[in-house]
């Protein structure tokens, strides 16, 4: 099975040789690859027409290498290529010795392209990730087209040290020092997630591991780099790293591919600039894949610690190794990604006159004391991987807020410097800004917009909306005009819902539902007092 071979789902046909078949298991060696796709020529025939296919069947022969010719300068005008971080140095290396001057690599974490990728925002010229199953994890806005199935591969590898070689993840799972990077940022980590999905016991000791990612906290799942330093620091420990960053932060520590399988890190070349941008680079792009499939290329690969098809594996490196099943893999992404994939909630409190009543008959205790107490403790225990924004609304005649709702916080993480104590105040001097009628339509929608706008692709996007009673601002449009321009303010690549937290029976439990139905979300009422911190804590679970 090649080392290069591809696992993206792109539907581009190889022009120079067929895809070797597929396995889960078995030693990987290095292998000739297909180096450019149906798709790919279609692409640049398109934009740049006859010149652009003639520039590109230049670069190839028949056993998909570039061209002999001596000929290698680079045409084309200024593209931009984002790299990750581990392979960005020895990219620029490869193509400013190709004298590729209008190239500009830019070292890139994967976040910083899935979310424009996702909204339709600036994108690189050309990506290239540490994995295609990174594009598993949004709906692109314009979907990618892959230049090539893999520029290089590198397995992940178990490394420790403590001079010990550990050969499996039976063995990892026993050690009180596993150190777990983040598998939604680092799919080096991936590999420990699938072993522990497949041994009795695995996952609930990834569970504390689940927990302080979710925290937010920098310092919960440092990256392979660090957590290799911090091996060699204690001469103890054991993690999970790519074969590559072993090969070149800790090459003396004990490394070896796990028997069950591993993760396979493939770097797939990407063109992600729009279909009007590639037109303008036809021939930058063309000149970037012929350096691309350059011998040359191959063997500064190899020699940063990746392992390519045509120049063999890296020194040192781990041997030959299985390659997980793909299924495992992919199931054991989407797992982990709902899992912790964290909130991002806007939280809409009600603080009309009615708010200020008792909860129930005879009681003294009003109703925003109750809500405040429960978004109180909601805002103490969510994680600060969490974004929670807070907002608070009443209809403008006699309420104090200067306009029909205010942005009393806005939405950032939990983990952010004060977010947490910013919210507990406010929250609590909410009871100050009590009076008024209710202006629910009107917030509503402003809310709802405000979320579409700042959506978060890799975030479960909410609006909560707590309220006691119906609309009754005279000003305000009626529910049917409300959902009406809900539905025009609607985008389905950013999917929002509206959770409705009805407080009292006096809530309007139709309104809340029709509301939360046009958005795909939720109504819950609090009919009783002691119901409103079980409610907002269940509307809060729904991912």
């Amino acid at each position: 099975m090649s080392e290069k071979e591809g696992t993206s789902t792109s539907k581009a046909l190889a022009i120079i040789e067929p895809d070797e078949p597929t396995g889960p298991s078995g030693p990987s060696e290095p292998a000739q690859e297909p180096r450019f796709t149906r798709e790919t020529i279609g692409v640049i025939a398109g934009a740049a027409g006859v010149l652009a296919v003639c520039l590109l069947a230049t670069a190839l022969v028949a056993n998909g290498k570039a061209s002999p010719s001596d000929d290698r300068t680079c045409l084309g005008p200024q593209m931009t290529v984002a790299v990750a971080p581990e392979a960005a140095a020895v990219v620029r290396n490869i193509l400013e010795d190709a004298g590729c001057s209008q190239m500009e690599v830019k070292a890139t974490k994967t976040d910083r392209v899935l979310q424009p990728m996702a909204l339709g925002g600036e994108l690189p010229d050309v990506w290239i990730p540490d994995s295609s199953l990174w594009l598993e994890r949004v709906t692109p806005a314009e979907e990618p087209v892959k230049l090539r199935d893999s520029m290089a591969s590198s397995p992940v590898v178990l490394v420790s040290g403590d001079g010990l070689t550990r050969t499996s993840y039976t063995e990892a799972f026993a050690e009180d020092d596993l150190l777990l990077g983040d598998p939604q940022r680092m799919m080096s980590a991936l590999g420990t997630v699938v072993a522990g999905r497949a041994k009795p016991g695995g996952e609930a000791r990834l569970e504390p591991y689940a927990e302080r990612i979710a925290s937010g906290a920098e310092a919960a799942a440092p990256d392979d780099s660090a957590r290799l330093a911090e091996l060699q620091t204690t001469m103890s420990g054991v993690t999970a790293t790519s074969e590559q960053q072993w090969s070149t932060y800790a090459p003396m520590l004990k490394a070896a591919a796990p028997k069950e399988g591993t993760v396979v890190l493939d770097y797939p070349v990407l063109i992600t600039a729009d279909s009007s941008r590639r037109n303008a680079i036809a021939s930058t792009i063309t000149s970037f894949a012929r350096v691309l499939d350059s011998h040359a290329a191959d063997t500064a690969l190899t020699r940063a610690g990746f392992r390519t098809a045509g120049a063999g594996k890296p020194s040192p490196n781990v041997g030959a190794y299985t390659r997980v099943e793909q299924a495992a893999v992919t199931k054991a992404a989407a797992d982990w990604n709902a899992k912790l994939r964290p909130q991002r909630a806007i939280a809409v409190v009600d603080v009309s006159g009615s708010m200020g009543w008792p909860s129930a008959p005879g009681s003294t205790t009003t109703r925003l004391e109750l809500t405040q107490a429960a978004a109180s403790k909601a805002v103490e225990l969510l994680p600060g991987g969490a974004a929670i924004g807070l907002w608070a609304f009443s209809e403008e005649t006699e309420g104090t807020l200067g306009g029909d709702h205010a942005v009393l916080v806005p939405t950032r993480q939990l983990a952010s410097n004060g977010q947490r104590t910013q919210l507990t105040e406010e929250i609590a001097g909410l009871t100050a800004r009590t009076g008024g009628g209710t202006s629910l339509h009107d917030t509503a929608l402003a809310a709802y917009q405000a979320a579409v706008t700042a959506y978060d692709p890799l975030a479960s996007n909410t609006v909560l909306l707590f309220t006691d009673g119906t609309n009754d601002d005279p000003d305000s449009m009626d529910l049917a005009e409300l959902l009406r321009q809900m539905e025009a303010a609607s985008d389905p690549s950013r999917p929002v819902r509206v959770l409705g937290i009805g407080i009292t029976a006096d809530a309007d439990l139709d309104a809340l539902q029709a509301i939360a139905d046009a958005t795909g979300g939720e109504a819950y009422v609090a009919e009783r007092p002691e119901d409103v911190g079980t409610v907002l804590r269940e509307a809060l679970s729904q991912r």
